[in-house]
């Protein structure tokens, strides 16, 4: 079922996406029974643990709201809660979090409707919902970097809610969601470990979008997945699984920052195609801060401006790494990327994020983000070859996110718990099963397969795959090596279109790029 796999257990570095995974929209027959502008929220649980560590199933949160514009006005309906969810025939039962909005009037059930995931694994659907897509966002600088606390909301003037409904859906271990093994009534042991791999979690998230379908009546409405980094990979399989195994057809996809093939991601040094995927956005970064020769274009010509490094890869370096001779493009390869060629040569002109992340700004005390090139922080230790451990821009969104989330689920939302909101819970990061996406021993996961049998089955499946320039932990060059690799048949390959924006990982965080997105994913819902 999935390609290229792989016996090695690693830990990603798309956690947003890692973006992540967000599902958002109504529960139409609760809602019918709520009066306007009323929230009702049952609280109580049959036992201590339960109250601590499990939500109450099937009691949802509903309220009213209105987005008022000089240019629009959106009426809606929020829900937020939990729907049960079992591992397996009578096991353990999860209770998975999700924040639902449904637009009153227009088309109602006939809108169409969009599940949201983000990514990790191990990564709440608060990066999507909070940064780009729902009807409020937390305010972020311009350029993409982050003010300090505390979090402020606002209007979303690019909120998806205007052309569908949307739902954020929080897989196991993340926002709320638990699994807990049940003695009777009583929740007796902790075991979403068991929903922690490849195949587990498509089959809990699979499961929940049909329960979902079915208890909001929602079945003939237009449907569509989102997902950002791992979450992209989700929904790459999600739209093969479902139609093959649950019935489910889709309309379109849009996959942001998707890490689709492991193998262009990890690798070593004697796998030659990682460092050919990761050069152009190294190069975009380099000459973001004036360290590479060559213009970097603005806005929706900014991959057009990294042509000559695209060739440059495919062309040379991938060449001289096949033949072990790096030294004849060492002094192009510095001019790209910003380094010396006496460092590269060091290197063997196999420059990891990590080390350019250190080495392109180390004499001005700064590194470089690995989710955006373009953003800086201050180096804590100067003297150690690498960057600390966590990415200080990855540090600085989670505690906004957090903060920002954990008011509006509460003010505006009026859903109450104590269960700690998990923004990106690295346990799952840790523990995730890789092995179970394998159909061989050796290999890495991938699902460009699953992509292609999906569209090919689908012959109106529409892609829409997005990428930041300067994101250094999924970058854009791989998906297109990726989608070229795919060969579809001449008849469906107008249905996939991949754009870059002038921002990294979570590109949205720039506000430029998160309106043209907008701009460009309306489009592609409204084509026929």
């Amino acid at each position: 079922m999935f390609q290229k796999h792989s016996l090695k257990r690693f830990q990603p570095v798309c956690v947003l996406i890692v973006f992540g995974i967000a599902l958002f929209l109504a529960h139409d027959a609760i809602a019918a029974n709520a009066k306007k502008g009323e929230a009702k929220v049952d609280k109580t649980c049959s036992d201590s643990v339960q109250q601590e560590e499990m939500l109450p199933v099937d009691h949802l949160s509903v309220t009213e709201h209105k987005l008022r514009t000089a240019d629009f006005e959106l009426s809606y309906q929020a829900v937020a809660g939990a729907l049960p969810i079992r591992l397996e025939n009578n096991g353990p039962e999860c209770r998975i979090f999700f924040v639902g909005y449904q637009v009153h009037g227009g088309q109602g059930a006939r809108r169409p409707l969009t599940f949201v995931f983000n990514g990790g694994p191990g990564a709440s659907s608060a990066y999507l919902h909070l940064g780009a897509l729902g009807p409020e966002r937390v305010i972020l600088d311009a350029d993409g970097s982050l003010p300090g606390p505390p979090a402020q909301l606002v209007d979303n003037l690019e909120t998806w809610l205007r052309f569908t409904d949307l739902v954020f859906v929080d897989p196991v271990g993340t926002g709320y969601s638990r699994c807990w093994k049940k003695n009777g009534e009583k929740a007796t042991q902790k075991i979403e470990g068991k929903a922690w791999g490849v195949k587990e979690d498509l089959k809990t998230l699979a499961a929940f979008i049909r329960l979902y379908l079915t208890r909001n009546n929602r079945w003939l409405s237009p449907r569509f997945l989102v997902g950002e980094s791992y979450g992209g990979f989700r929904v790459a399989a999600l739209a093969d699984v479902l139609q093959n195994n649950y019935d489910i057809a889709l309309n379109g996809v849009v996959l942001l920052s998707p890490s689709l093939e492991f193998e262009l991601l990890r690798g070593n040094e004697f796998s030659l195609l990682p460092w050919v995927a990761r050069l152009p956005s190294l190069a975009a970064t380099a000459r973001y801060h004036g360290k590479a020769v060559g213009p970097l274009g603005k806005d929706g010509d900014i991959r057009q401006s990294l042509q000559d490094v695209e060739r440059f890869a495919v062309e040379a370096y991938l060449p001289a790494l096949a033949k072990a001779d790096t030294e004849v493009i060492q002094s192009r390869l510095a001019n790209f990327i910003g380094l010396p060629a006496q460092r590269l040569a060091q290197l063997n002109a196999r420059v990891s994020p990590r080390i350019f992340s250190k080495e392109l700004l180390r004499q001005e005390g700064r590194l470089v983000s690995l989710y955006d090139g373009s953003v800086t922080a201050i180096d804590p230790d100067p003297a150690s070859p690498f960057p600390p451990g966590k990415d200080p821009l990855l540090v600085q969104l989670n505690t906004l996110l957090a903060a920002a989330f954990n008011g509006y689920v509460r003010e505006q939302l009026k859903f109450e718990t104590d269960i700690p909101y998990e923004i990106l819970n690295v346990e799952v990061a840790h523990r995730w099963d890789w092995r179970s996406g394998l159909d061989g021993p050796q290999g890495y996961v991938g699902v460009a397969g699953n992509l292609k049998n999906a569209m090919s089955l689908n012959q109106q499946l529409r892609v829409f795959i997005a990428h930041g320039i300067f994101d250094l932990v999924t970058p854009y060059f791989g998906s297109v090596l990726i989608t070229d690799q795919m060969a579809l048949d001449p008849a469906i390959v107008s249905n996939l279109q991949l754009k870059v924006y002038p921002g990294g990982h979570m590109f949205y965080t720039h506000d430029k790029a998160r309106q043209q997105f907008y701009t460009d994913v309306r489009q592609f819902y409204l084509m026929p």
